[in-house]
This record gives C-alpha cells, sequence and structure tokens, in this order.
C-alpha cells in the first residue's frame, strides 16, 4: 500500500482527528494547569487497569484450567495484582516510577514520530509530524535526565506539553491533508 492509496482515507478521517486533537489539546492544558493532579490521576488509572488486568488472568486462568497454562496464568494475575497494590497503595512511588516509564515512552514515540514523517516526507505539512517528533524526544531525553524527578509535578507538566504538542501536529496536518498533493520528487 503506498501513501497515494490512503489519502482519501485519511481525508475521510481528518475530522475525527480534529476532534481528538482538540480533546486531547485541552487535555493537554488541564495537565499544565494541574500538574500533581494529572501525575497522580495516571497513577491511579495504570494502577486501576493492571488490577483489571490481574482480574482478568485469573478468570482466563479458571476457565482454561485443562490447559498446561493454569499455573502461568495464575502466576501472571499475582503479578499484575502485586503490581497493581504497588500501584494504588503508594501514589507517589507509583509517580517516580511512571515517570522512567513514561520517559522511555516519549523516547520511543519520538523516535517513532521520526519515522513516519520520512514515509510522509513527501508530501507538505508533513513537518508538523517532524517537529511533534523531535518535540517528543526532547520532552523523553528531559525527562530521563531529570530522573528521579525533583517533584511530582513535573511528569503532569511534560504530559501536558507532549499531548498539546501531539494535538496541535495532527489538527494541523489534518487541516492540511484536505488539500494534500505528492510534493515533487527530489
Amino acid at each position: 500500500m503506498n501513501i497515494e492509496s490512503i489519502v482519501p482515507l485519511i481525508k475521510k478521517a481528518s475530522v475525527w482527528v480534529i476532534i481528538w486533537g482538540i480533546v486531547t489539546f485541552v487535555c493537554g492544558i488541564l495537565a499544565i494547569i494541574l500538574p500533581l493532579t494529572f501525575s497522580f490521576g495516571i497513577a491511579l488509572i495504570i494502577g486501576c487497569l493492571v488490577l483489571v488486568a490481574a482480574i482478568a488472568h485469573l478468570f482466563f486462568a479458571f476457565e482454561t484450567r485443562s490447559v498446561d497454562g493454569f499455573l502461568w496464568q495464575m502466576l501472571v494475575s499475582v503479578l499484575y495484582g502485586v503490581a497493581a497494590i504497588c500501584l494504588l497503595v503508594n501514589p507517589l512511588l507509583s509517580v517516580l516510577s511512571l515517570t522512567l516509564v513514561l520517559a522511555i515512552f516519549l523516547l520511543l514515540e519520538g523516535i517513532l514520530e521520526l519515522a513516519l514523517y520520512f514515509v510522509l516526507r513527501r508530501f507538505r505539512h508533513s513537518v508538523w509530524v517532524l517537529i511533534d517528533g523531535i518535540g517528543t524526544l526532547i520532552l523523553g531525553i528531559l525527562m530521563v535526565m531529570q530522573w528521579p524527578p525533583a517533584t511530582p509535578e513535573i511528569i503532569g507538566t511534560l504530559i501536558g506539553i507532549s499531548l498539546m504538542l501531539s494535538a496541535v501536529s495532527r489538527v494541523a496536518l489534518s487541516l492540511a491533508v484536505r488539500t494534500l498533493n505528492p510534493a515533487p520528487a527530489d
């Protein structure tokens, strides 16, 4: 599949991407305005998701107990359960550990955004993806360099900046894609 064949799909989805971008931008603003609340909120949500995964693995273990993986599913369930309890019982430690995980996430996201830019670089306005990739990579590097963070607010602030940067790049690209034509080959 080449890029020209997906342009109609991108144009069709651009309205939803714009809506997603606006919601993401608002979340980014909230993360910057309320960084501590956002930081602890992320830790709480991830803790709850891990707890749900623990329960799901437990149910799956009992549903498939005739399969040889019962013991392994039980062990995975216990591992997820312990991780969830650690995340939910000590939110400050959760925020500090999640800062490192999110820093690595931002580094990887930045690298993937840069790779996406090289796929889309023939098109006008693809520079927005490049800007998002570079900005996200810089934020990831800043988070790794400041780990452990001096304050837990840093995670909310930097994630807020990342959300806003990603939202602006996606909305700008979606608005531009309506008139997207391949640029002349180099």
